[in-house]
């Protein structure tokens, strides 16, 4: 599988990787490349993961004018694409299809060379932020060889037909746990070489799993109400944005939707309202980040809490303990 990126602006390559997989190798070194370009008005970061059948890359783009950014992927491969910030449109991509990048969603798909490239369009002033996950079609398989639970999995299925069609790609959104795994994927960089690699394998696994339950959660709810996408992205988009939640007439604004009606389908899809919403997953969070080492100062400073009084008595009237008492709970009182 060869993936090349580059920026036609600048006339610059950002990579053009040849990744192999060879189920024999017993040793699988994670390769860390990272970029920076800063050039008369435009700023970008590039972080790339690259291993055994596996590319990685997490991308940021900042830019006084737009930028045509162009990829290609050949041979067939399996890519998940998460878009966190800006704007960005598609030209040409898969499916041949022209599109618009919404923030929140994922995209899955199976490729060859043909689907598997396209220019994207990076506006200006507001940049993009977005992480590629490619892998080959021979990684994917033994990846996922004794996971039964793919039988359902619709996706899965036409993957192991062995014949990409160039479909368009199918979006999905993200939840909590999807961008916490991702993050952990990004932030290896601590571990030891000889079990990166297997983190990394099993954070795919679980990443899959979760999309999984995701795509079979949408199904369901579509046989008892019917949302538009955009209640779907609402919910991806708050998710991303818990430090500094929109409140619902700005959410409204952003995604071109009746306040009013926002609120009803929320309520609806959800069984709660917005403001409700985001107050279970920042308690959610909260909890992930004080058995992560995180002290209670800490979380309510990473939570964007206004005082750490308010925090503690947010999440005691959500779980009715405090942080310390949440923490002492679980064998873990040294980290108050």
């Amino acid at each position: 599988m060869r993936t090349r990126s580059a920026i036609k602006e600048l006339n610059k390559v950002l990579y053009d990787t040849i990744i192999e997989y060879d189920k024999s190798c017993l040793k699988n070194p994670v390769k860390r490349e990272d970029f920076l370009v800063d050039d008369n008005g435009v700023l970008m970061t590039l972080k790339i993961l690259s291993t055994n059948g596996l590319h990685i890359s997490e991308t940021f783009f900042r830019s006084n004018r737009p930028l045509t950014v162009e990829w290609m992927t050949e041979k067939p491969h399996i890519r998940f694409f998460l878009f966190f910030s800006g704007q960005s449109h598609v030209y040409d991509g898969a499916g041949n299809e022209n599109y618009t990048n919404s923030v929140g969603t994922v995209q899955r798909n199976f490729l060859d060379t043909a689907g598997g490239g396209g220019t994207a369009i990076i506006h200006e002033n507001v940049g993009a932020r977005f992480v590629n996950i490619k892998m080959t079609l021979d990684f994917y398989i033994n990846l996922l060889k004794d996971d039964d639970w793919l039988n359902q999995d619709s996706f899965h299925q036409y993957v192991l037909s062995g014949k990409p069609q160039n479909r368009p790609n199918e979006i999905l959104f993200m939840d909590l746990k999807i961008l916490s795994i991702t993050q952990e994927i990004l932030n290896s960089d601590g571990m030891d070489d000889e079990y990166r690699y297997h983190f990394i394998c099993l954070k795919i696994r679980e990443f899959i799993f979760s999309l999984h339950l995701n795509a079979h959660s949408r199904m369901q709810s579509k046989k008892v109400y019917s949302p538009s996408d955009n209640i779907e992205n609402v919910r991806s988009y708050l998710i991303l944005n818990l430090n500094n939640p929109p409140n619902s007439a700005e959410l409204a604004r952003i995604f071109r939707i009746n306040e009013k009606k926002l609120k009803e389908d929320f309520k609806r899809q959800y069984g709660m309202t917005i403001y409700a919403y985001v107050v279970q997953v920042r308690m959610e969070k909260a909890k992930k980040l004080l058995l992560e080492d995180h002290n209670v100062n800490e979380v309510a400073t990473l939570l964007r809490y206004q005082s750490v009084s308010h925090f503690i008595k947010v999440f005691k009237s959500k779980h009715g303990y405090t942080p310390k008492e949440f923490v002492k709970h679980f064998g873990c009182d040294q980290l108050i």
